[in-house]
C-alpha cells in the first residue's frame, strides 16, 4: 500500500478570506470617548441659553445670529443639534499645538493653569512638558494663599510641574469663580501666551492675553467674546471625561505640530 493511501483525507479550508480592520479615526475614538460628539447632559434648550447669555454679556455683546455662527463654526453645534464636531477638535488641538510650539521657539513665556484638574490636568502637564522641551518658560512657582474661594476660606494656588492649580492643601479642586484665577495672573510675569480652561482662560482673555482654552459648549463664551484685541483659540471638546480620554488627541497633536 503506498505512502499516499495512508494519508488521511486532506480537509477543505473554512476559514475565509482574511481582512486587515484598519484601526478607527482619531475622529471616531473622540466621539466614542465623549471627548466630542454629543455629552449625555447636553440638549438643544441648555445650547440656547448658553448662546444667549455669551451673546447678551454687557461687556462683550454680539448680535445673536452672529453668536451662533461663531459656534457652529467652531464647535460644529447647531440650535437643534448641541455636539461638538470631533474633526473640529482635532484642526483646533493641531493649530494650537503648532502655536505652542512657535511661542516655545521664541523662548516665550507660556503660563498654564486648569480649573478642573480631575479631568484636564495631565494634558495640561503634557503641554507644558512640549512646551519647556522646545524653549519656553513655564512659570513654576510656591504656594500662595490662602484666600477665598467659590465662597470657600483657607484655599491656596499650588503649581503642579509649571500648571497651577487650586487646593485646600489636600485635594485638587475644581474652580467656578473669578478669584484664583485673578489671584493667579497677578502672581506671575506676564505671558506671552495663556493655555487654560474655564475661569483662568477667562481672566487671561479679559486682560487682553492671548489663550488657547479648552472648552465645550458651557463655556462657549470664549468662542463668542474675543475681538482683534482678544485672541482666543479655543479647542472645542467636553471637558469633564477621564484623563486618559484625552491622550489620542494630545498624541496626534504635539506628535506634528
Amino acid at each position: 500500500m503506498s505512502k499516499a493511501r495512508n494519508r488521511p483525507p486532506r480537509l477543505e479550508s473554512r476559514i475565509g478570506p482574511q481582512y486587515i480592520v484598519p484601526p478607527p479615526k482619531l475622529e471616531e475614538v473622540l466621539e466614542r470617548s465623549h471627548v466630542a460628539g454629543r455629552a449625555a447632559a447636553s440638549s438643544p434648550s441648555e445650547l440656547r441659553r448658553f448662546v444667549e447669555r455669551a451673546a447678551a454679556d454687557r461687556v462683550h455683546r454680539a448680535p445673536l445670529d452672529d453668536a451662533w455662527a461663531t459656534v457652529e463654526s467652531i464647535f460644529g453645534a447647531t440650535v437643534a443639534d448641541p455636539r461638538i464636531d470631533p474633526a473640529l477638535t482635532v484642526s483646533a488641538a493641531s493649530r494650537a499645538a503648532a502655536r505652542v510650539s512657535e511661542v516655545a521657539n521664541a523662548n516665550a513665556r507660556i503660563a498654564f493653569a486648569t480649573s478642573l484638574p480631575a479631568s484636564l490636568l495631565p494634558a495640561h502637564l503634557a503641554i507644558a512638558r512640549f512646551a519647556r522641551i522646545s524653549g519656553a518658560e513655564v512659570p513654576d512657582d510656591d504656594d500662595a494663599g490662602p484666600m477665598r474661594v467659590d465662597g470657600r476660606a483657607d484655599r491656596h494656588l499650588r503649581w503642579v510641574d509649571g500648571v497651577a492649580v487650586l487646593t485646600d492643601g489636600r485635594s485638587l479642586l475644581s474652580v467656578r469663580g473669578l478669584e484664583a484665577a485673578q489671584e493667579w495672573l497677578f502672581m506671575i510675569p506676564r505671558p506671552a501666551l495663556v493655555i487654560a480652561d474655564g475661569p483662568y482662560a477667562d481672566v487671561a482673555l479679559e486682560a487682553g492675553i492671548e489663550v488657547i482654552a479648552f472648552a465645550g459648549l458651557d463655556h462657549c463664551s470664549l468662542a463668542i467674546a474675543p475681538s482683534r484685541t482678544r485672541r482666543c483659540l479655543v479647542v472645542p471638546m467636553w471637558t469633564d471625561r477621564a484623563p486618559g480620554a484625552y491622550r489620542p488627541l494630545l498624541e496626534r497633536a504635539l506628535a506634528a505640530p
